[in-house]
C-alpha cells in the first residue's frame, strides 16, 4: 500500500528522510547533514554536430561509488533541473540520494542553463530525436566519469573533472521528458530501468472521457520566434500543473511564480514523428529493461484514461517487465504534490525488488 506524505505528518524511515508538517500546515521532508548538491557541466553534441555545454547538479548523501546505482532525472516543457529540487525541504533530487542514488539532473538544450539561441531557427532543430540522443551522451558520461563539476552556479566558470563514475544508470522522465525516456531503452539499450511520468509515450491516448489539458500555450517568443513561452500567468500553470487537493504550497509558489522559461518549438513541432518513434522503440524495448509507468489522477495531459491505455500499449507490445502507479490528488506536476514522498518509496521499492536497490 502506498504511504502519502499527509499533510500533517509521514515518516519514511527506509529513505532516511522524514516528511513532516511545517509552515500553514505542509508537508516537509528533512534530510541529514550528509546530503550535497553539486553543480556538474556535460559535453554534448548539439544538432548541428558542434559541442554544447549542459548544466545540472549531482546529488549524493554519504559514501557513494562506482558500484552505486545513478538516476538521471529529464525535465519536460517550461522546466528545468530546479524542477526536481524546488526547495531544500520538498525535493525529488535530494530524496532519492537520500535513497542511498546518486541523482543527477541536468537543464536540457535550450532550457535555462544551458541555452541554444546562437543561430535563428535552432530551437527548431531541438526535437525529441535530439533531446534522446544528448540523453544518451549524458548516459555514457555519468557511467565513464566523463563530465566536469564546478563551484559555480551554471558551467561558465573553472571545472574539474567529474570524480565519479557510475556503471548503473535509471533514466527518470517527466512530461516531454517522458517522451524523451519512452524511446530510449528500445534504441540505446544501455540503461538499467526507465520511469516514465505523467505523459503517454506510446500513441495510445485513452477515450479522451477525463479531458484534457488547460492552462498552457504556445505563444512565441518575441526575441527568439523558435522558442515559445508555455505560460503567460501564475493562474495559466496552477490550471495546468496542480490539483489543489494535494499540493504543497511552497513548491507551487516556486514553480509557478514568473517569469517563466521559455521552450524550443522542436519536440513541439515533430509530435507525429515523435509517437511513431516511440513506438517502434517500446516494441524494441525487450525483458532485460524494466519499465515504470507513473501519472497523478488529476493530470489533464496524461489522465487515467489515456494512462491505461498507455500501459496497456506497453503490455501489447515491449516485451517488458512494465508496472504503472496512479498517484492521489495530484496533477500534472507530481512534483509540488504530497504524494511525492509516496512516489519515491514507490520506486525505490520497485527498483529494489528488480535488484537496483542502492
Amino acid at each position: 500500500m502506498r504511504k502519502l506524505a499527509a499533510a500533517a505528518l509521514t515518516i519514511l524511515s527506509a529513505l532516511t528522510l522524514t516528511a513532516t508538517a511545517g509552515a500553514a500546515s505542509e508537508p516537509q521532508m528533512r534530510f541529514d547533514k550528509r546530503m550535497a548538491a553539486k553543480s556538474v557541466c556535460f559535453t554534448v553534441t548539439n544538432p548541428r554536430g558542434t559541442p554544447s555545454v549542459l548544466y545540472g547538479k549531482r546529488y549524493t548523501d554519504g559514501a557513494v561509488s562506482a558500484r552505486t546505482p545513478a538516476i538521471v532525472l529529464v525535465h519536460g516543457i517550461a522546466s528545468s533541473t530546479a524542477n526536481w529540487d524546488f526547495t531544500p525541504t520538498w525535493s525529488t533530487a535530494r530524496a532519492l540520494a537520500s535513497a542511498g542514488y546518486v541523482v543527477y539532473s541536468y537543464d536540457r538544450l535550450g532550457y535555462a542553463k544551458s541555452p541554444y539561441f546562437d543561430v535563428p531557427g535552432d530551437g527548431l532543430t531541438l526535437t525529441t530525436r535530439e533531446h534522446r540522443r544528448m540523453l544518451h551522451e549524458v548516459v555514457n558520461a555519468v557511467k565513464t566519469g566523463g563530465y566536469s563539476t564546478t563551484a559555480g552556479s551554471d558551467c561558465s566558470g573553472a571545472k574539474q573533472l567529474g570524480g565519479l563514475s557510475n556503471r548503473t544508470v535509471v533514466i527518470v522522465g517527466h512530461s516531454a521528458g517522458g517522451w524523451i525516456v519512452a524511446g530510449y531503452p528500445g534504441t540505446y539499450h544501455d540503461v538499467a530501468a526507465m520511469i516514465q511520468t505523467d505523459i503517454t509515450g506510446s500513441s495510445a491516448q485513452g477515450d479522451g472521457s477525463d479531458g484534457g489539458s488547460t492552462g498552457g500555450g504556445f505563444t512565441p517568443d518575441p526575441q527568439h520566434p523558435d522558442y515559445f513561452q508555455f505560460f503567460q500567468t501564475r493562474q495559466n500553470c496552477e490550471d495546468f500543473n496542480v490539483d489543489p487537493a494535494g499540493a504543497v504550497p511552497s513548491a507551487v509558489n516556486v514553480a509557478c511564480t514568473p517569469p517563466f522559461l521559455v521552450s524550443p518549438y522542436g519536440e513541439i513541432a515533430d509530435l507525429g514523428a515523435m509517437y511513431a518513434e516511440n513506438d517502434v522503440a517500446i516494441s524494441q524495448i525487450g525483458p532485460g529493461t524494466p519499465v515504470l509507468l507513473t501519472s497523478g489522477d488529476h493530470d489533464t495531459t496524461a489522465p487515467p484514461s489515456a494512462a491505461r491505455a498507455d500501459l496497456a500499449y506497453y503490455q501489447a507490445h515491449c516485451g517488458c517487465d512494465v508496472s504503472q502507479i496512479l498517484l492521489p490528488d495530484t496533477g500534472h506536476l507530481f512534483q509540488v504534490h504530497a504524494s511525492l514522498a509516496g512516489w519515491v518509496e514507490d520506486v525505490v521499492s520497485w527498483l529494489s525488488a528488480r535488484g537496483l536497490g542502492a
